[in-house]
């Protein structure tokens, strides 16, 4: 008979989990092998947040779920923001942690803690696993994670129970599909396919993190094309309309004050597909007609909306653009060119001698990177930037912690993201406090040789938090540092480095790290004066 072990992997590799990533303890060794002997790849890595992060960005461009596993107790406990971040950016992440065996407890409290009460508020499920329930109730509980709004769940273990034969059949798992459901219980209340988009002059799609795993891209471009409507995207959804579509309209989520609210403040009708109000900073608060398109039903919280279609999306998509519409022929393309002229036209500010800005970074990237090349952006002042203004140009390939915004996000995701495209280039923007966050993590790179080029931005500063300060009129004071030598770690780490301060200087660098298929690090010495968080008038004098 397989071991409790054994059986919870079979499970795990029936769910389509092909990567774990994460730092094991002794309580782990039975699960460890498992994964081993099921041939499902395991990397060591250097933090168990990382690990979270690692797992969210397979499951991010797979569509399929992965593993972290961690030990019990403090191991646990240090993966809480990888688990944070899945639960609040919707990733089906298979989040696993050892445990003392039942014979210890409660008399036994080394490195114990109440895993499950942790957990619980930031997982789908949380559950332990036993001989009794490892074929019955785990594939249901691993189907959740996937299901409607996806998110993590916690499999806790010990090392005893996981040695133990497995006791019952082999489980089936069972999905739901969707449903349409009016807002209005009313019968003559209006169907989505026969609501006020039809007869809307200037409709406007919203398209969010829901549209994973899915993927309507193509369904949701049609509509937009028969429509003549505007695509906003949250962040998290960048590229579902390549960036330079004629009706790509920009980013909302970053700030309350993000450019293209300027487009959606002038919708009649608004179309939110995959919606989900966790990546917005500014509440939502639109007076048009709202129509709901999403794989989950509309709660947690209810917006208002005229109309609702819970389940795929690609269906009702089609259906919608089947229709005549009556959009006004200054809207659409037209609307959204006028829009991209007006903010071609403002004029950047002069860097400080010997640095750079962000806005020539991305623009120096994006000439030397392929069309589909992925970019992982870590948080802070280069996230808001990047997501307002990074020019994604293909679907899935901007990964990014929003919903909760957590540091040291980016180099991990970006590795796990190569690893998981079977060693496609992929580029990692971070700022100098967020890489410190994760260091560890630049051995991970290194032993697993990944064409994974990593751009720091160097200002000496958690330069979010130190514009507030300079906005509000009150000293800066606890938010600047003196950076390291990232070339030197680096090159510590057996990884090529170089530091730039000019644009001719940073274009050739990065295509000369972009061809070499191998590990890259690009120190660039930033100026933060034209970041749109920046307060007039400061520049780094330093």
């Amino acid at each position: 008979m397989p071991t409790v072990a054994e059986t919870l992997v079979d499970h795990l590799f029936a769910a389509g989990v092909r990567f774990a990533f994460g730092m094991p303890g002794g309580e782990t060794v039975e699960v460890l092998e498992a994964l081993r002997r099921r041939g499902v790849r395991f990397e060591l890595v250097h933090d168990e947040a990382s690990a979270v992060f690692m797992a969210d960005a397979v499951a991010r461009v797979t569509g399929r779920p992965a593993v972290a596993l961690t030990t019990l107790g403090p191991g646990a406990t240090n993966a809480m923001p990888g688990v944070a971040h899945a639960w609040l950016d919707r990733s089906p992440v298979i989040f696993i942690t050892a445990q003392k065996p039942d014979a210890l407890l409660p008399d036994y409290t080394h490195q114990v803690l109440d895993l499950h009460a942790i957990f619980a508020p930031v997982t789908k499920r949380t559950v332990k696993v036993t001989a009794a329930n490892v074929e019955d109730e785990i594939p249901h509980v691993l189907a959740l994670a996937t299901q409607g709004r996806p998110g993590p769940v916690h499999l806790q273990i010990s090392n005893e129970e996981a040695r133990e034969e497995s006791r019952s059949k082999f489980g089936s798992v069972q999905v739901s599909g969707g449903q349409v459901r009016d807002a209005d219980e009313s019968p003559n209340h209006q169907s989505p396919i026969t609501n006020p988009l039809f007869s809307a002059r200037r409709p406007v799609i919203v398209a969010g993190v829901g549209l994973e795993p899915e993927a309507p891209y193509e369904s949701l471009r049609e509509l937009a094309e028969a429509a003549n409507a505007p695509v906003i995207v949250l962040p998290k959804a960048k590229g579902a309309l390549p960036d330079d579509h004629p009706l790509a309209a920009g980013t909302i989520g970053l700030t309350r004050t993000d450019p293209a609210y300027e487009i959606l403040e002038e919708a009649d009708c608004v179309v939110a597909v995959g919606f989900d109000v966790v990546e917005l900073v500014k509440e939502w608060h639109h007076p048009a007609p709202l129509l709901w398109i999403a794989p989950w039903e509309n709660v947690d919280p209810v917006i208002p909306a005229v109309a609702e279609w819970v389940g795929p999306m690609t269906p009702v998509l089609r259906q919608l653009t089947d229709a005549e519409f009556n959009t006004d022929a200054d809207w659409g393309a037209a609307r959204v060119d006028a829009f991209r002229r007006k903010l071609a036209a403002r004029t950047l500010p002069i860097p400080a001698p010997g640095r750079m800005l962000p806005q020539q970074v991305l623009s120096a990237m994006r000439s030397a990177a392929a069309p589909d090349t992925l970019l992982a952006v870590d948080v802070g002042s280069h996230k808001i930037l990047s997501s307002l203004e990074w020019p994604t140009l293909a679907p899935n390939r901007f990964l990014v912690s929003n919903g909760l915004s957590c540091m040291g996000f980016a180099l991990p995701s970006a590795v796990a993201a190569s690893l998981a495209l079977d060693g496609a280039p992929t580029l990692c923007l971070i700022g100098d406090g967020g890489l410190a966050m994760c260091l560890g993590e630049l051995g991970v790179l290194a032993r697993l040789d990944l064409p994974v080029t990593v751009i720091v931005f160097v200002d000496g500063a958690i330069d979010l938090i130190r514009s507030a300060q300079v906005r509000s009129g009150r000293p800066i004071h606890g938010t600047e540092f003196p950076p390291p030598n990232f070339c030197t770690i680096a090159a510590a780490y057996g990884i090529h480095a170089e530091r730039v301060a000019d644009e001719a200087t940073c274009a050739v660098v990065l295509q000369r790290a972009l061809g070499s298929g191998r590990p890259a690090l690009i120190e660039v010495m930033l100026d933060p004066v034209s970041y749109p968080t920046q307060p007039a008038g400061f520049s780094v004098t330093r």
